[in-house]
C-alpha cells in the first residue's frame, strides 16, 4: 500500500512539473517510466521482506555509510529481480544502448556476470572494476556502470530505510549520503520549525539528497558537500529573478554547484527526483559558465 501511495507521489510530481514547465516535456516524458519502474521494485522488495540493514554504530559514527565495504552478495537475487524490471524501461528511455543494456541483463541472467562485484563496485565508485567486468565480458563500461547503479536504486533504498534513526543518534554532518556514499544531486530547503518571522530568509534547513539512493540528510547552510569549503568569500549562489524558488549555489574553491529548490511554501513537497528535473534549465545555466555539478546524473550532464 505505501508503495502505492509513493508511485502515485511521484506521478502526481511529475504532472504537475510538466504542467508548470512544458519546456521539459521531453525529458519528463523519458523518465518518468524509468522513475515509476524503480518505485515499484522498491515497493516489491518492501513486500518480498527484503531486511533494512542495521548500521554499524561505531563506524557510521566514524563516517562510514551503511553500506560499502558491506559485501553484497546476499542481494543478487534481489539484483536481478531489479534488473529485469527496470532494464527494459531503460532501454526505452536510452535507446541508444538498448543494446548494451540487453547484454548485461542476458550476463547476468546466464551466470555470466557475478552481480556482487558489480553491486559492491556501483555503491564504492570504483571504476576499475567496473572496467574490469565490462573488459571480461566485452560489455561497454559506461552502460555497465550506468545499468547496475539503475537496478541496484530500489535495493539502496530499501536496505538503507534506517539511516534516520542512525542520523538522529549520530549527528551526521558530511557532504556524502549516509547510506551508500552517493554525493547529492539536489539539495531541498525546508521550514525549520522555529516560527520566527527574522529567520524567514534565512532559518530554513539544508537537506541534501543521493543522487543513487535518494535518502535525505541535514546538512550545513553555507558549506560545499562537494569539497567541504565554508569561506564565504568563495560560496555564492545563483538565483533566476523570476523564481527565487530556485537556485544554484556554487563553490569558487572546486569549481562544483548544487541546484536547490526552496519548498517552504510548497503545498507538497516534490520528490527529490522531481525536484532536481525541475532545476535542469539550471543546470544548463551552470555548466556554460563552466561549473560542474556536485553528482552527475542521467538528466544534468550537458557537456
Amino acid at each position: 500500500m505505501h508503495g502505492n501511495a509513493e508511485q502515485k507521489r511521484l506521478a502526481k510530481g511529475l504532472e504537475r512539473l510538466g504542467a508548470q514547465k512544458e519546456s521539459l516535456r521531453t525529458i519528463l516524458d523519458a523518465f518518468e517510466p524509468l522513475l515509476l519502474a524503480q518505485e515499484h521494485m522498491r515497493g516489491a522488495l518492501l513486500t518480498a521482506g527484503l531486511m533494512a540493514v542495521t548500521p554499524d554504530t561505531d563506524a557510521f559514527s566514524r563516517g562510514m555509510p551503511i553500506m560499502v565495504d558491506r559485501p553484497l552478495g546476499d542481494w543478487a537475487d534481489a539484483f536481478l529481480a531489479s534488473a529485469r524490471k527496470i532494464f527494459p524501461v531503460m532501454a526505452q528511455a536510452f535507446p541508444g544502448i538498448s543494446g548494451g543494456l540487453g547484454l548485461v541483463l542476458h550476463n547476468l541472467e546466464t551466470g555470466m556476470l557475478d552481480p556482487a562485484p558489480l553491486m559492491e563496485a556501483c555503491v564504492s565508485g570504483d571504476d576499475v572494476t567496473i572496467r574490469s567486468l565490462a573488459r571480461k565480458l566485452t560489455l561497454n563500461p559506461k552502460v555497465l556502470a550506468l545499468a547496475g547503479a539503475y537496478a541496484l536504486r530500489p535495493i539502496l533504498q530499501v536496505c538503507g530505510r534506517e539511516a534516520q534513526e542512525a542520523m538522529a543518534e549520530h549527528n551526521w554532518d558530511h557532504g556524502y549520503c549516509p547510506v551508500c556514499g552517493g554525493l547529492p544531486h539536489v539539495a531541498l530547503l525546508k521550514q525549520s520549525g522555529v516560527d520566527d518571522p527574522f529567520l524567514k530568509s534565512h532559518g530554513a534547513e539544508r537537506w541534501l539528497s543521493c543522487s543513487r539512493c535518494i535518502t535525505q540528510w541535514k546538512f550545513k547552510r553555507h558549506a560545499c558537500p562537494h569539497c567541504g569549503n565554508e569561506e564565504n568569500d568563495t560560496l555564492e549562489y545563483f538565483q533566476p529573478q523570476d523564481n527565487t524558488a530556485e537556485r544554484a549555489d556554487l563553490c569558487k574553491a572546486c569549481g562544483h554547484y548544487l541546484v536547490t529548490l526552496d519548498v517552504r511554501d510548497c503545498v507538497e513537497e516534490p520528490v527529490p527526483d522531481v525536484a532536481a528535473l525541475g532545476l535542469i534549465p539550471l543546470d544548463i545555466i551552470m555548466q556554460d559558465k563552466g561549473y560542474t555539478p556536485v553528482a552527475e546524473t542521467a538528466w544534468n550532464k550537458l557537456r
